[in-house]
């Protein structure tokens, strides 16, 4: 009889994954309407503050459109098929792409808000402020309706698959450590756009009534600096997953202290790494006197970490 091939499609299975993906579409839509009001009444009025912060969400528009994408495509059944484990490292790979975006807007703010410093500008404060004040009311409506779902907030789930896959427990103890690097990616740029319109706010307020006109490049660079740091973690956070780094939500020296404590086994060699947001895969190598099958061992471990595909090999001494 043939052994049945077992999906590693840990993408679908995660509940969590299908409510982000819902809720980023709507946020998507959400901006883009917003875009098209603003758009065409900047054209009807003239108002080229509404036909900047206009084409300011359509940059928005683009990369929550790129995580919906990631989603789609991290979902598909036929990638699933294709890789290895997956197709869950799309979902990181989707944050990381956001996050180069993110970074290229901090700095083309960063160079605008230098050059309007150089060379000031006249402001339309009372256009400009309201289309401020639309802008953040736009993005802190995206960011509830996003932090709804955010993985300091998600719960337990349990899968349950045959043979190497039993025991899912999707439990990050570490909060810390982001279930959905895509959705948080998501996330960042509507809290991004919100600070930045609370910075614009701030500034045309003093420049209207204090007549400090060089507030407003100086909050410019303010906001940039910020978001090139949110910028940075989530690049980096995304790119340890990407190139494989070990789990951060499995320690390794606990996992081998188990393993070494309790039982009379040698670990020769030991990976653990993220394979999809909410699983993770472990090879083990391990060399003991007292041979009792991969399956004592796998029971083990599994009872006390979430692993979700556990490769092991017992040699003899």
């Amino acid at each position: 009889m043939k052994n049945p091939i077992h999906s590693h499609d840990y993408v679908t299975q995660d509940s969590k994954i299908g409510s982000n993906e819902k809720k980023t579409i709507f946020v998507v839509l959400l901006t883009f309407v917003t875009m098209v009001v603003e758009i065409t009444y900047g054209y009807i009025t003239g108002s080229m503050a509404l036909l900047a912060d206009g084409w300011h969400m359509a940059s928005h528009v683009g990369a929550l459109s790129i995580s919906v994408m990631a989603y789609r495509l991290a979902r598909s059944k036929n990638l699933n098929d294709k890789f290895s484990f997956g197709a869950g490292k799309i979902i990181p790979l989707g944050g990381y792409t956001s996050a180069l975006m993110l970074g290229l807007v901090s700095l083309f703010m960063g160079i605008e808000s230098f050059e309007r410093f150089m060379n000031p500008t006249e402001i339309n404060f009372q256009t400009a402020i309201g289309v401020s004040v639309v802008g953040l009311v736009v993005n802190v409506l995206s960011a509830l309706l996003l932090w709804d779902s955010h993985d300091h907030h998600h719960g337990h789930e349990h899968h349950h698959h045959d043979h190497d896959h039993d025991h899912d427990h999707d439990h990050d103890h570490d909060h810390d450590h982001v279930h959905d690097h895509n959705h948080q990616s998501a996330l960042v740029h509507v809290i991004a756009d919100a600070l930045t319109s609370v910075l614009a706010i701030a500034a045309l307020f003093l420049g209207k009534y204090l007549g400090w006109a060089w507030a407003d490049p100086i909050m410019g660079v303010v906001g940039a600096v910020v978001i090139l740091k949110w910028a940075y973690g989530l690049c980096k956070a995304t790119i340890w997953e990407l190139l494989d780094g070990n789990s951060k939500l499995i320690d390794r020296e606990s996992l081998s202290k188990i393993l070494t404590e309790n039982e009379d086994v040698e670990i020769l060699d030991l990976h653990v790494w993220r394979i999809a947001p909410s699983a993770h895969a472990c090879e083990l190598i391990i060399r003991t006197s007292k041979q009792k099958g991969h399956e004592h061992y796998r029971t083990l471990i599994q009872n006390h970490f979430p692993i979700q595909h556990l490769i092991i090999e017992e040699r003899a001494e």
